[in-house]
């Protein structure tokens, strides 16, 4: 199978090995913008460029280049055809000194086989041009997830960007070649779960290109905050995007490291955004940290919108706007391929910097979050003061986030739990305050965490607080934006039932209109639940869906886009929780004797309810049967007329024992006498028929609840069997009596279906 698959790759690689790496005429230009509107006009054409030491390098088609000629933006063409420049890097399609993919993918494969113990090889996902992703975990008992603190490295999101990839394998070499000989390294890797995706666009390394196959920017391609540019088509487009997304969806990365070149900077969030990020602190300092411990005599850092340039769909504006990261790009060298010579000298400036990220990983507020009744890890959202919240494992029940020494206050948010709010909590300098937190059940059900979002070409004067939307309504809102959009995670399915299934709640006096959709996965398809305005419920059922775990909401258009708490005012999306109704049946179970010789008697018939059995071997029975207090009643006839009932309790779930020891109502020859009468059948459903011994001149008829309530008085005469009709009595046991014409009463239990 594995040549089998190898083989067909291969074929798919040649096939599209024909394909030019970049567009059409693609050119690198650079670009000197002298003006806020010149800048303005540059983002608001969603060219694909870098930012570099004064000016902008763009890679442009020739309408694009004129389109910045007529606006009078200077430029200066560095290489006039890309695919041109690809093709003179000959077959290795790298300059000389540089690994090419196979050799990463060689190397890569080698550490796990010669560090099993502490190096494992993951499969993350089909890149375009056919091409595997992988990404390398090193860890002391790396095959298993542990309560550890995780860092993600990664390299070669563009793939004429050749030191990441460069940098990454040299790192992952190095930690498992010095562990058990380099201390530091080796308290690294036994208490931190490093994961290192050594080359993100296989396709773009392979053939010198910044795009993947499909020609698109995969750094432009993310979710949170997309915007079209890059030549992305839409959100998560591209199978490289989705591969990231998924190792940052299934993991709780505390740091995320993007490696990139073409200048020297560290570029931290926000890109989309000139406001700060609530943990604009925290990347401040760990980019201060890894600039001061790097080799740089002083790399620049700060953040991305400002120091470099605004961009949207990037990994780091993902990586913490959806799941809580420490995220940011860090540019290695002015040059994208500088010459081999420089490849180990720049892996040593970022060495020690990367051993920095990966020991501060593991400081701040870590904890397990469990269940205050069973002891078990619960999944949940942890909300640390107003910063963008982060996940736990919900396997482990472990999280991390990384703090600046101070006091926070955190609350804990989990589906079908009650929400916890700890205060006062203290971090301190280079430590790892603990807390552990065991939450009580309550069934509610609201989002977990943003998948992707757009608000179109952005809006600065909201706050784009998105994870205000998550967790409990709280009256603080996500406002998605004059025809902007979000997709949200509940965690869990909601499940279709009777009613109303998902809560879209706004928390303002002034109902707002949007369109409501569902969908299986995160990308859809998209099935519409109907329009709401203001806080509205939905219904599965209108969508023809069973159940659904994700949730995309789009804005009506009304209004202003340039204006605070512009589009739909989000405050939670609820999914109803169908409480599960206590079992209210248990079992009865026991032995049935007969009156006759004392012996267990097979056979006969036991009732309950509107449940039946027969007793079995040596007379045993077992019959499911309604909690609370109940009857049980148990026939055997026509042979002999044998008949008992008995009040027993049944718990719910539980098996309440209950013999039951039958006496003789009439033998066939006694009913030749007056004073006596037999029920067939009994238990009854529509009808009974009462035989008497012989021709009575009159007999009343009477049957009564258990209480003595009369609900049958019936007079008749010169029969000897009448046939009843219990048509409108309901099903239950009860007293029935014959008054004889000498003023005999005699009276049996009747059991109705």
């Amino acid at each position: 199978m594995k040549w089998l698959l190898l083989t067909t790759l291969l074929i798919l690689n040649i096939f599209t090995s024909g394909q030019q790496p970049w567009r059409e005429g693609e050119m690198q230009v650079r670009v000197y913008a002298s003006s806020r509107a010149e800048l303005d006009f540059i983002r608001q054409s969603c060219l694909n460029l870098d930012f570099c030491d004064g000016f902008m390098r763009a890679y442009l088609t020739p309408e694009e280049l004129g389109k910045l000629s007529t606006f009078g933006i200077l430029t200066e063409t560095e290489i006039s055809n890309l695919n041109e420049w690809s093709a003179s890097f000959g077959p290795a399609r790298v300059p000389n000194g540089y690994y090419t993919v196979a050799q990463l993918d060689e190397i890569a494969d080698s550490l796990a086989v010669n560090f099993p113990d502490i190096c494992t090889l993951h499969t993350i996902g089909i890149g375009s041009g056919f091409n595997v992703l992988y990404a390398l975990k090193i860890s002391d008992n790396s095959a298993e997830d542990e309560d550890e603190p995780e860092i993600l490295f990664d390299g070669g999101i563009h793939g004429d960007e050749v030191g990441g990839p460069e940098n990454m394998i040299r790192f992952a070499r190095d930690l498992c070649l010095q562990y058990n000989n380099d201390p530091y390294i080796t308290d690294l890797v036994n208490n931190r779960e490093i994961w290192i995706i050594y080359c993100l666009n296989p396709y773009g390394r392979n053939y010198m290109t910044r795009y993947n196959q499909a020609g698109i920017d995969i750094n432009r391609d993310c979710g949170y905050m997309w915007n079209g540019e890059g030549n992305s088509p839409g959100p998560f487009s591209q199978p490289e995007t989705k591969a990231l997304r998924g190792i940052l969806a299934g993991n709780q990365f505390v740091i995320h490291c993007s490696y990139h070149s073409g200048t020297e900077f560290i570029s931290f969030p926000w890109s989309y955004r000139e406001a700060p990020t609530p943990d604009h602190a925290q990347h401040n300092f760990l980019a201060g940290l890894y600039a001061g411990t790097s080799g740089y005599t002083n790399i620049p850092y700060g953040q991305g919108f400002s120091g470099m340039y605004a961009i949207n769909g990037s990994t780091k504006d993902y990586g913490y706007g959806a799941a809580g990261a420490i995220s940011w790009s860090v540019e290695i060298s002015l040059s994208k391929q500088p010459p081999a010579s420089q490849i180990v000298p720049f892996y040593m400036k970022n060495k020690p910097a990367m051993l920095a990220m990966t020991e501060y990983a593991g400081y701040g507020i870590r904890g397990t979050v469990t269940d205050a009744v069973s002891g078990q890890p619960v999944a949940a959202t942890v909300f640390i003061n107003n910063f963008f919240p982060v996940s736990n494992d919900p396997v482990i029940g472990d999280f991390h986030k990384f703090l600046i020494p101070g006091v926070y206050q955190v609350k804990i948010a989990a589906n079908g739990y009650e929400p916890q709010l700890i205060s006062g909590v203290v971090v301190n300098e280079r430590e790892a305050t603990e807390i552990s937190i065991a939450l009580q059940p309550l069934a509610k059900q609201f989002a977990t965490r943003i998948i992707s979002c757009q608000i179109p070409s952005n809006n600065p004067f909201d706050e784009g607080f998105t994870h205000a939307a998550l967790g409990p309504p709280d009256s603080i809102q996500y406002s998605i934006g004059r025809f902007g959009w979000a997709v949200f995670d509940m965690g869990t399915p909601v499940v279709d039932g009777e009613g109303i299934d998902v809560i879209v709640h706004e928390n303002d006096a002034t109902p707002e209109g949007y369109q409501f959709y569902a969908g299986a996965t995160m990308d859809g398809p998209w099935m519409p639940l109907g329009t709401g305005n203001g806080t509205t419920g939905f219904n599965l059922a209108n969508a023809s869906l069973s159940e659904a775990r994700f949730f995309k909401i789009t804005d009506d258009g009304d209004g202003q886009s340039q204006v605070n708490n512009a589009g739909f005012d989000l405050d939670a999306i609820e999914g109803i929780i169908r409480i599960p109704q206590p079992d209210s049946t248990g079992w009865i179970s026991g032995i049935v004797f007969s009156p006759l010789d004392g012996e267990p008697l097979q056979e006969a018939t036991v009732y309950t309810g509107s449940q039946s059995t027969l007793t079995g071997p040596e007379g045993r029975f077992t019959i499911i049967a309604d909690t609370g207090q109940l009857v049980i009643v148990c026939a055997e006839y026509p042979a002999q007329f044998l008949f008992d009932c008995d009040t027993v309790i049944v718990k719910p779930g539980d098996t309440t024992f209950h013999d039951i020891y039958l006496r003789l109502i009439e033998s066939t020859t006694s009913l030749k006498k007056e004073k006596f009468f037999r029920l067939s059948p009994n238990p009854a459903r529509e009808t009974t028929t009462i035989s008497f011994g012989e021709n009575l001149k009159s007999a009343e008829i009477i049957i009564t609840d258990l209480s003595g309530r009369i609900l049958r008085n019936i007079t008749t005469g010169g029969v000897n069997s009448y046939n009843l009709s219990l048509n409108g009595i309901k099903s239950g046991l009860y007293n029935l009596s014959v008054c004889f014409p000498d003023g005999n009463r005699k009276n049996q239990k009747l059991l109705i279906l």
